[in-house]
Formats: structure tokens, sequence, C-alpha cells
């Protein structure tokens, strides 16, 4: 899939170990192909973003994990239960993989 990069969320994803860089390729793409409008940018000093008229998502990296921060992600149904945090926040909620 091809789609415009920012190069500080490539640096940002090339400088993880190799198992969190495909993690973080992976939600990437995925955000990318639900809606091509999608771009990237980097908040709160390091925190690779993706926008759309707004915060969708973040990405953040943990010690063993990969934090995604899913913005209005409270009014998404959860029937799998994958949502791993953020119940007690209004909108957002964190699924860690």
């Amino acid at each position: 899939m091809s789609y415009p990069t920012d190069p500080r969320v490539d640096a940002y994803i090339q400088g993880l170990p190799d198992w969190q860089q495909a993690i973080c390729r992976e939600v990437r793409d995925l955000v990318h192909s639900a809606d091509p409008e999608v771009t990237e940018t980097i908040k709160r000093t390091d925190r690779p973003y993706f926008v759309l008229q707004g915060n969708i998502c973040a990405l953040l990296a943990a010690k063993d994990h990969v934090n995604v921060f899913l913005y209005d992600g409270g009014i998404v149904p959860d029937p799998e239960g994958i949502i791993t945090g953020g119940h007690d926040n209004k909108t957002a909620r964190t699924v860690a993989v």
C-alpha cells in the first residue's frame, strides 16, 4: 500500500526494535487503508499521530508492547475485548499490542 508518510514518523518507527517496528507498520497500514485522507504527524514531542478532522489514534512504544491510543474509542463497540485501558476515560481507549 502506498500513502504519504511523515519522515518524523518513519524515524520514530525505525528507532524501535524489529518486533515493535512490525507492529507499528501494521497499524500504520491499517489506519491508512481505512481512509486514504488520513495524515501522519508527530505530537507531544515524539509520538506518531494519525489525524483526519481531529485525532484518530496515536502510537507509543513501551518496553514490552506498543500502545495504540484510540480517540473516540469509547463510542466503538469492543465485542472481542481487545481494549486494554482507558475505560475510565470518557472517550479515549488504549489497546496494548
